[in-house]
């Protein structure tokens, strides 16, 4: 009980929980509780942290899609996650680096204040929006740029391609000719025209409504999962928006359903029914595990969220894109800069996985590019360029990754491979003669320090020319 004056007491009361009209905030925690909810499942297992963990997290953000007003949430799941991924790195994963930006652009805006009050809201999502926005551009950037090389230009191993047959093969227009370079430009203009129009605000709405469905098409394409991509960058694009597009919503509701509270209780009811439908579609109630996402059971849930998302843009988005939003971004500035910085790491020298170069066909290893402006600079670091051909192993796991498909790799990758996997041997091609890493080996990886270590990852180098579509 609280003394609030003479004679007088103040019940303590809960906090609340019933329903209230979605905010600006509330929106990115919905979606951000969605994104969270895949990620904590998918990598469950392949963290350090024990599954219980992350079965806890998944329950937290069940909570944060049933009550997205509780911004609490949204903190948790951010700090957990940041934890998570510098536990875990070097992450190869491109939408977990991002997750991982946008979160410690979550906590980054604590150090400023508090979200208590509506207006306290409001400021705590101007301090996330004013550096998390910028990520989405800094993706485009590199979602172009990697791009630009022969083969991702040329239809029979372009990426754009294998994608576009993902999506199309079962409606009978995978072999399409005009849709194989459709996909390939396409891609160009889309991304350039959302990393431009999103920031000039006549234009702004046209960047949102192009760009969106982007990237719902590719959560669709079934070549891998990718509803977890997708589901972040639906969480950046809903830091675009502005706040009476909320209004305009709150206003048709209420005359749609004859009131605000009838509204809001709507809302609050579709929110736990699309989770009481997951669980039952899962199958879930008597076997927990099934909560875990999978790529074609999740496909419905991804479609009416994203959709859903979608349709709020079309009907309520401002055709001016609203009032220019007085974003101040601070030192928060610098969590945009570094992950533009990653973006370079391959024309760097350094790492090739988790650089925003998914599904690029780029090439930069063993001192040739298929880029058409350049590859390693020459300031760059040289761990490209020390390759190393396995010819056999101890493992028939590593040989049918790696040796089977004619693979070499960096020297960095598989030091850290024979470092990090106790009783491995493998076998490798040098001038001498094959050599085995089981004596008289140096290995790289341990000479690194603990920087390197959470930041360097490789991919396989394929010398297949034309450069096939890997990943």
């Amino acid at each position: 009980m609280e003394q609030v004056g003479a004679g007088q007491v103040k019940p303590f009361t809960l906090p609340r929980i019933a329903a209230q009209p979605m905010d600006r905030l509330g929106l990115v925690t919905l979606l951000s509780s969605i994104y969270f909810f895949q990620i904590w499942g998918l990598t469950m297992g392949g963290t350090p942290l024990p599954a219980a963990i992350h079965a806890v997290f998944m329950g937290l953000s069940v909570a944060g899609i049933v009550m997205p007003r509780l911004w609490g949430i949204l903190a948790i799941n951010a700090f957990a996650w940041s934890v998570t991924y510098i536990l875990n790195s070097p992450v190869a994963s491109n939408n977990q680096t991002t997750s991982f930006a946008f979160s410690l652009v979550v906590l980054g805006a604590l150090f400023y204040l508090r979200p208590t009050g509506p207006d306290g809201r409001e400021a705590y999502f101007h301090r996330i929006a004013s550096a998390g926005r910028l990520i989405l551009p800094a993706m485009y950037f590199f979602g172009i740029y990697h791009k630009i090389n022969i083969d991702f230009l040329d239809p029979a191993v372009s990426c754009a391609v294998v994608l576009y047959k993902a999506l199309t093969t079962g409606v009978g227009l995978g072999d399409w000719g005009f849709g194989h370079y459709g996909a390939i430009y396409a891609t160009f203009i889309i991304e350039g025209i959302a990393m431009v129009a999103l920031f000039i605000p006549r234009l702004k709405t046209i960047g949102i409504l192009i760009g969106v469905p982007f990237h719902i098409i590719i959560g669709f394409t079934g070549y891998a999962y990718y509803k977890d991509f997708s589901t972040i960058v639906l969480v950046l694009y809903a830091l675009f928006l502005p706040k009476e597009v909320f209004t305009n919503a709150h206003d048709a509701l209420a005359r749609w359903t004859g009131s605000r509270d009838t509204a809001l209780k709507i809302g609050r009811g579709a929110l736990v029914l699309f989770v009481l439908a997951y669980v039952a579609a899962m199958g879930a109630l008597f076997a927990p595990d099934r909560l875990i996402p999978e790529d074609r059971a999740f496909m419905p849930f991804f479609a009416v969220y994203a959709l859903g998302f979608y349709a709020f843009l079309i009907l309520f988005m401002l055709r001016d894109g609203g009032r220019k939003q007085g974003y101040r971004a601070g030192w928060l500035v610098l969590i945009p800069l570094l992950y533009f910085a990653n973006g370079w790491s391959p024309y760097l020298g350094l790492k090739t996985e988790s650089s925003v170069a998914m599904f690029s066909n780029l090439h930069t290893e063993g001192g040739e590019t298929n880029h058409l402006f350049h590859g390693v600079l020459p300031f760059g670091a040289s761990y490209q360029s020390d390759l190393v051909t396995p010819v056999a192993s101890n493992s028939p796991q590593f040989d049918a990754r790696y040796i089977a498909p004619g693979y070499d790799l960096v020297r960095y990758e598989l030091d850290r491979m024979l470092a990090l996997t106790p009783g491995l041997e493998v076998t490798v091609a040098t001038a001498a003669g094959p050599v085995s890493t089981a004596s008289g080996w140096t290995n790289t990886y341990l000479s690194h320090g603990i920087a390197a270590r959470k930041f360097l990852t490789f991919k396989p180098v394929d010398w297949t020319r034309p450069k096939v579509c890997s990943h």
